[in-house]
């Protein structure tokens, strides 16, 4: 049985009657909130989007990259200029190239820069080494492509397309510093002037980290204002009064200053994921602001007196907003137990949201109301003749066929599922980018001409010198072969290599030397030219070494399947019980684990979800027969979700799982509201297809309000250039229109079906 409380309807009837002294609370709260956003923002923008924020936990895996990179340098930090066209190599193409180095090289935001212009070429013999800028223009593609490390690394194999490497310095790693990096690189190489004939692109991991984030500031200063107007335009319209019409929109912005002023307040840095945090809580409080208002025009029409009608409105409405808030909070909370902290935060903040939208929405709408004159109300939707037909209508369709539409829900919802069930978690670099987008134009022609930008190393390490060992050498070198025969590499650089690009340059032999003696000899003389590239791929005291690798963007999924090959052979090669010591790894790696397994516990999250929902319905409503009827609709938005991602051509990524927690939250919400209407009726002594009619002529006519609603600004956020929110948009306009199917048609076909007789919820 569930009991009700009188302090829902004193704390609805407070609110009319002290209403000046609830707007000024609502008020004080907002001018703390505006505080506290206003004193964080002027530390700097709260959104992290660096690797780390999508990695694990400080575990052996990233520590130990940490520690090599600590040794040798990062390699994810990179700002990459392509030049491209056919007068690349002409004196106009070289000149351009040496004006953008020394542009670079003079910001003090730069390490170190690679291009044509620093190249170095060995001659063979002596190992004289020369700046490829003394030979005659019309030999310098030749010569670069004789040195290994160049050829797709600074040049195309046509000599085509070139790259300028800028190194970032490693501590401008947060957003807020590589802001102003990227800024002043940027104007830096935009000063330089293209002949005809030479086309530029600017990319490189710290371009995509700062442009997404900008990006996703730029979606939500643009979308949050514009859903705002299409929900007030839409609600006042449905509800033919301006005044109501705003109350829930008011109430959630106010919301969401509440929400984001708490975060803040404590700190909060916000990552890819909880950056949606504003949008869920604009969607989940504007629902339960119409159901309050609903409700309240249906009780004014009873009880004359503001006071009693809004009493009367809390003491049904508090607990149902209670319980869809709480399910949808808990189901964010159910992502605490995940293992990547990108998730988990995301987890903390939407919950910490969604359940300060609720207090908000409580506060704000009845203490918006109380100040509108009855007269101004409006009518409930039971007298609107339209709405009354359409609903009469529909109950009596699902009770004259509750077996053929059950049926033919679940199948549609069974058939769109398996549709998608050859979905898999595949998050890639360039999935927020659409392909006519310039960044994702450029990662593209880099791949295509030159090498790729994800990065990924093979490691070795011994306590001994042993990596000058011809055996250690050789076999190193089969790694590196074994790496070139994957699809996704398009260069290496190997300490290996290099020694065997010495050995040729010094005896014609192209091949590893098999005397460590004379290794050691041909690396005295390298070091000594001074200028062959070997910083990169071994420490001074020949104990670590590693071979570099630049890959497609291909996703992590392809990526994890790379490394589990690369690791049998590494496995193979040099097992754990020999002196060396070597590791698979990099950030393009760790990166592809971390987010597949960030998509791995938002989907089993989902599981937990679904126990949450069970055990609040079993204690809303003591019958676990009922519980089961009200838990089985909630199922249904995520086979539509799930399908929809199949017939777009989409992977599960980053940008789009959240939707499937959405689903369930939206999904859960109209359930409620449905169920805890149709046990009122019953508790106040209706029939059981009373019930049903008159929970579809009240609930029912909110949840289609709000459907409708979301489902407008859902399909605004699906023209976003950022294929973020704009399969966000997508999948939850799905999702809203999956969530009425089964909420106003399986829902209440499988209660007739499980009450043939009308013994269910029997009333007291």
């Amino acid at each position: 049985m569930m009991n009700t409380h009188r302090w829902p309807e004193a704390f609805g009837r407070w609110l009319v009657r002290k209403r000046w002294y609830a707007l000024l609370l609502i008020i004080l709260i907002s001018i703390l909130s505006g505080s506290a956003i206003v004193k964080r923002l002027q530390i700097g923008l709260p959104v992290d989007y660096t690797p780390q924020a999508i990695l694990f936990d400080d575990g052996p895996e990233l520590n130990r990259l940490r520690q090599i990179e600590s040794d040798f340098g990062r390699e994810d930090n990179d700002l990459v200029v392509l030049l491209y066209g056919k007068n690349l190599m002409s004196e106009e193409g070289f000149e351009v190239i040496e004006q953008i180095h020394e542009q670079l090289r003079q910001s003090k935001m730069v390490t170190d820069v690679d291009s044509l212009y620093s190249a170095m070429v060995a001659s063979p013999g002596l190992l004289t080494v020369d700046s490829i800028w003394e030979a005659p223009a019309e030999e310098r593609l030749e010569l670069l492509l004789r040195q290994p490390p160049y050829k797709r690394f600074l040049i195309s194999e046509n000599g085509d397309t070139t790259a300028i490497r800028a190194r970032i310095d490693p501590s401008k790693e947060r957003v807020d510093d590589l802001n102003p990096a990227i800024s002043d690189l940027k104007s830096r190489i935009e000063r330089v002037p293209l002949p005809d004939g030479i086309q530029r692109h600017i990319t490189g991991v710290p371009t995509v980290r700062t442009e997404v984030v900008q990006m996703m500031m730029d979606d939500e200063l643009f979308f949050i204002p514009l859903l705002a107007v299409i929900f007030a335009i839409t609600i006042c319209v449905l509800f033919r009064k301006v005044l109501v019409g705003l109350a829930p929109l008011f109430a959630v912005l106010i919301a969401i200053m509440w929400g984001m002023g708490l975060l803040l307040f404590f700190g909060v840095t916000l990552n890819v994921l909880s950056i949606l945090v504003p949008t869920l809580a604009l969607v989940i409080g504007v629902a339960d602001g119409i159901h309050i208002i609903t409700r309240y025009r249906e009780e004014l029409a009873l009880h004359s007196d503001p006071e009693t009608a809004m009493g009367h409105c809390m003491k049904h409405m508090l607990l149902a907003c209670f319980l869809t808030t709480f399910t949808t909070a808990a189901g964010f909370c159910s992502l605490l137990v995940a293992d990547t902290v990108v998730v988990r935060d995301f987890g903390a903040h939407a919950a910490s949201m969604v359940m300060v939208a609720f207090v908000a929405v409580v506060m704000v709408v009845p203490c918006w109301l109380a100040f509108v004159p009855t007269s101004r109300i409006g009518e409930p939707a039971q007298k609107s003749q339209f709405t009354r037909s359409v609903f009469l209508w529909l109950d009596r369709w699902v009770r004259q066929n509750p077996k053929s539409i059950a049926l033919g829900v679940l199948c549609i919802s069974i058939g769109i599922g398996w549709i998608g069930s050859d979905v898999r978690p595949n998050s890639r670099l360039l999935e927020m980018y659409t392909e006519d987008h310039p960044t994702h134009q450029a990662i593209t022609l880099s791949e295509e001409r030159l090498s790729g930008v994800v990065p990924i190393f093979i490691h070795a390490q011994t306590d001994q010198n042993d990596l000058l060992e011809p055996d250690v050498l050789e076999r190193l070198s089969q790694l590196e072969i074994d790496l070139q025969s994957h699809d996704l590499v398009l260069w290496t650089h190997s300490f290996p290599a290099q020694i065997q690009n010495i050995h040729h340059l010094l005896t014609d032999e192209n091949i590893l030397p098999t005397d460590r003696k004379q290794i050691s000899q041909e690396l005295l003389m390298a070091e000594m030219s001074g200028e062959l590239p070997l910083d990169g791929i071994r420490t001074l005291d020949y104990k670590q070494a590693r071979i570099l690798a630049l890959c497609k963007d291909a996703g992590g999924r392809h990526y994890i399947e790379m490394a589990n090959s690369i690791q049998t052979k590494i496995d193979k090669l040099f097992p754990p019980s020999q002196s060396v010591k070597v590791t698979l790894t990099g950030d393009g790696l760790m990166a592809s684990i971390g987010i597949d397994k960030l998509i791995t516990d938002l989907i089993s999250s989902l599981s937990l979800v679904f126990l949450v929902i069970v055990l609040v319905l079993y204690w809303l409503l003591k019958d676990f027969k009922l519980c089961l009827i009200a838990t089985l609709p909630n199922a249904i938005p995520l086979m539509f979700t799930l399908g929809t991602l199949a017939i777009i051509g989409a992977d599960l990524q980053t940008s789009n799982v959240v939707s499937f927690t959405v689903a369930v939250g939206l999904a859960v919400d109209d359930t409620i509201h449905f169920i805890v209407r149709f046990y009122h009726e019953r508790k106040a002594g209706q029939s059981f297809q009373s019930a049903i009619t008159k929970t579809y002529l009240g609930a029912g006519h909110a949840i289609i309000l709000t459907s409708a609603l979301l489902v407008m600004g859902f399909g605004a956020l699906a023209s976003s250039p950022l294929t973020t929110t704009a399969h966000f948009g997508l999948l939850s306009a799905v999702t809203l229109g999956a969530a009425i199917l089964a909420d106003l048609l399986l829902l209440p076909a499988l209660l007739h079906l499980a009450a043939p007789n009308g013994r269910i919820a029997e009333p007291l």
